[in-house]
């Protein structure tokens, strides 16, 4: 059988989006979509533009996706992306993580873009997750700052130990670290973004009491952000003003931004080459985010929580209980203007911001709780209702720092301090441990203090050991590159427990988890223009969906 002989639905989301092949598949349109913005050039089909909040939901059989099945899409991205992409089309239930998506991965968990535009193709049936351990980049390693998906290949970032200390990158390939060089003469490159077909660094100088360590013999300043240019070879791109360290890079809107750790400020590359001043919203941040068309910084400002920071007999940092709040989300309005999103309970600093289920989640210390942001946070309305409201979903077991949170195959994960877990949002205030990745003895902190997805899983860098992790989740199928803004189709395949994603007819990924063997339906509706993480930024044309795996052959068909 051929793949002319014909998908079981197809979607050509024209007019109203009510067009399915057959009366059982209509597709209701939920938000804002606009209709006929322009035509795909090969097909002729039309399109339908999502800015992230509209959506088609369609009631399907269940028997669809029982088994094997292939979803294709022609989709185009924005030449300039203002939110995290999010999903093309999704089948999922997240309460009991069984269904699949096909999507994009592309934002900052803590401060670095390590996923840029990067297509993906997933499914679970509620398997239990595995770990792997991928070593020490290093042999003087200490922490694994950041992670990065860039070019097919995955990068880290560390804060290096020893009697001459200076922080490196570093590139997996086939199962070992090669050394991409030391950007500067700083003790640690803190983050990493990958930004219009490049690789950025940040380069810092850390203080090791923060993290329960001696400082570093080496005080060189940071606060610099360099260009890779292959090899060991890195590229001066100058130093933000009065800063000697880096917590944010991240690029939004076409432009790469960057905020200093120790000191105020938000700054934008220009197209000269210099910094731009981007103002402050009157405190540090942690973190900068985005989300639903616009740049967000996390706070730290510990002046805000009335009760003292106590210390456990175990040597656990817990804080009492406050009313004012601390922390604070802050959203950029343009030139040097920022607006309040409010602050949080019990909250001293933030140091994540992540989007899923269209929603703008931190993860906070001193309690270790992730809240999410409800009414008046993103968007213009940032009084309206009595203003933003911010909704606990959880404290992750008894841990005190939320360093990171990532969307990954439809769930969100979040890592800690002080002892370097991994947990997962199973909805409610429910928060499952996964693993415990970093089991240094006699030492006061451990930290998950990196999160990207890779080769279809979700890699974690940690501290002290200084090692990356890579967790399993279901199986996923991802492109660990770019997509450029041209029109793109991509397939994804479920055959057994293998899923596959093709893009433009070529096989990019291929995954298999042995215990993907039952049914992936979802008791709710399939969407379009949308999924568990976040509504998608973009063009698309012409959805179908099979039951049935298609080859090789077939998909090559589908693209011409």
């Amino acid at each position: 059988m051929g793949a002319d002989d014909g998908p079981v639905a197809r979607w050509e989301l024209a007019g109203d989006g009510r067009n399915g092949t057959d009366g059982g598949t209509q597709a209701d349109v939920r938000g804002e979509v606009t209709y006929g913005a322009d035509r795909h050039p090969r097909t002729g089909r039309p399109a339908a533009r999502f800015g992230g909040a509209g959506r088609f939901e369609v009631a399907l059989p269940a028997a669809i996706a029982a088994g094997d099945l292939t979803v294709a899409a022609w989709v185009r991205l924005p030449a300039a992306p203002t939110t995290v992409i999010g999903d093309v089309v999704s089948w999922f239930d997240r309460r009991d993580r069984r269904g699949f998506t096909l999507g994009f991965e592309h934002g900052a968990p803590c401060g670095s873009h390590g996923n840029d535009r990067m297509a993906w193709f997933g499914a679970d049936a509620s398997t239990v997750p595995s770990t792997q351990d991928l070593g020490r980049p290093g042999s003087a390693t200490i922490m694994v700052c950041a992670l990065a998906a860039f070019e097919g290949a995955l990068y880290a970032a560390t804060w290096e130990g020893g009697p001459h200390p200076r922080g490196r990158v570093y590139r997996l390939e086939h199962g070992a670290w090669s050394d991409c060089g030391s950007p500067w003469d700083a003790n640690a490159v803190t983050r990493l973004a990958v930004h219009d077909g490049a690789l950025y660094a940040g380069v810092s100088r850390l203080r090791g009491g923060g993290s329960g360590l001696d400082d570093s013999a080496n005080q060189a300043p940071g606060g610099r952000i360099l260009r890779y240019r292959g090899g060991t070879s890195w590229e001066d791109l100058g130093q933000l003003p009065e800063a000697d360290s880096i917590t944010a890079l991240v690029p939004f809107g076409g432009a790469l931004y960057a905020a200093p750790m120790y000191s105020e400020g938000v700054f934008r590359l220009a197209a000269d080459g210099s910094w731009v001043d981007c103002g402050s919203p009157g405190r540090r941040l942690l973190a900068l985010g985005v989300h639903r068309g616009a740049l967000y910084g996390a706070g730290n400002d510990h002046a805000q929580v009335d009760d003292a920071i106590a210390k456990t007999k175990a040597g656990v940092v817990v804080a009492a209980r406050s009313t004012s709040g601390g922390g604070g989300v802050f959203r950029y309005r343009g030139g040097q203007a920022w607006a309040s999103c409010g602050l949080q309970p019990d909250t001293t600093q933030l140091y994540s911001v992540e989007t899923y289920g269209d929603q703008l989640h931190v993860g906070t210390w001193p309690t270790g709780l992730v809240f999410r942001g409800d009414d008046g946070v993103s968007g213009a309305a940032d009084t309206a209702g009595g203003g933003p409201r911010w909704t606990s979903t959880g404290r992750l077991g008894d841990e005190t720092e939320v360093m990171n949170l990532q969307a990954y195959n439809s769930m969100l994960y979040g890592g800690t301090l002080p002892h370097a877990q991994v947990y997962r949002y199973d909805g409610d205030d429910m928060w499952t441990p996964l693993a415990t990745l970093d089991r240094t003895p006699d030492v006061r902190y451990r930290r998950a203090a990196s999160m990207v997805v890779f080769d279809g899983d979700l890699y974690v860098g940690t501290l002290p050991s200084g090692r990356v992790h890579a967790i399993r989740a279901g199986a996923v199928a991802s492109a660990d590159r770019a997509l450029d803004g041209g029109w793109h189709e991509l397939v994804g395949v479920r055959h057994g427990a293998t899923v596959r994603l093709h893009v433009d007819g070529r096989l990019i990924a291929e995954r298999r988890h042995a215990d993907l063997t039952g049914p992936i339906s979802s008791t709710g509706p399939l969407t379009i223009g949308g999924g568990p993480r976040a509504g998608f930024e973009g063009d698309i044309a012409d959805v179908r969906l099979w039951d049935r795996a298609l080859d090789a052959d077939e998909v090559r068909t589908l693209s011409g």
